[in-house]
């Protein structure tokens, strides 16, 4: 199967980088390439990107340059876990999608942080996972699937087990985009994840040993998305 994961900041660096959970998805990542899958990643910022947009903000740098902090971050993040996955990716991460092609083309895994300002890491994936023809999107959060309402401020929240495009477009599509947004799916991405009709799961951290089974069609307990009104 061809995948395209998207690794949130808040799992792979929640303070700071989470060396064991590296580690883990390191090796799953590995076992995906050697059962024949074709994965390619992109990798948020975290704790780290957010700690230098909120100091710019202190200083009234402008939003563009914020952006570019987040971006830096999140290429830094994503040359730590190129390293912890050796030979089947290349050493730096990628900075465009055009480059995307020629390395899954040679058979090792696209690697990506995030790319322009104004643009999320969600939404790098979605047109990474368009792109490359992905047959299933992944978004690994710190949070275990799609909710009502955010589970971490309401403990009444409901979590929607299966839900379609148009709905994550309405869930989300509003939130207003700023530097170093946090929430699950970002507004951009919901609306290219409609636009694509791309199919997505949602799942927490805890279930990254799982992604072995989910690609083979095994349950999970996070959220399916599925294309459609």
């Amino acid at each position: 199967m061809r995948v395209t994961l998207c690794i949130g900041g808040s799992v792979l660096a929640p303070s700071g980088l989470d060396v064991e959970f590296t580690k883990k998805l390191a090796g799953i990542v590995r076992r995906l390439v050697q059962e024949g899958h074709e994965v390619s990643i992109v990798v948020g910022g975290g704790a780290p990107a957010r700690m230098y947009i909120e100091a710019g903000q202190r200083l009234l740098f402008p939003s563009v340059k914020l952006d570019e902090f987040g971006i830096a971050v999140t290429r830094l993040n994503a040359k730590f876990l190129a390293l912890a996955l050796g030979d089947i990716c290349e050493r730096e991460p990628l900075e465009t999608i055009e480059e995307a092609f020629f390395v899954l083309a040679s058979g090792k895994v696209p690697l990506m942080g995030g790319t322009t300002p104004g643009q999320t890491t969600d939404a790098v994936a979605a047109m990474l996972a368009s792109s490359l023809g992905s047959e299933l999107l992944i978004f690994v959060t710190d949070v275990d699937g799609i909710y009502d309402k955010d589970p971490k401020h309401h403990p009444d929240a409901r979590k929607i087990r299966e839900m379609k495009t148009v709905d994550l477009l309405n869930l989300f599509g509003k939130t207003k985009i700023s530097p170093g947004i946090n929430v699950v799916i970002d507004p951009v991405a919901a609306k290219l994840i409609h636009l694509h009709k791309l199919k997505c799961i949602v799942i927490g951290k805890e279930e990254i040993d799982n992604l072995p089974s989910i690609l083979s069609g095994g349950p999970h307990a996070g959220t399916t998305i599925l294309p459609g009104e």
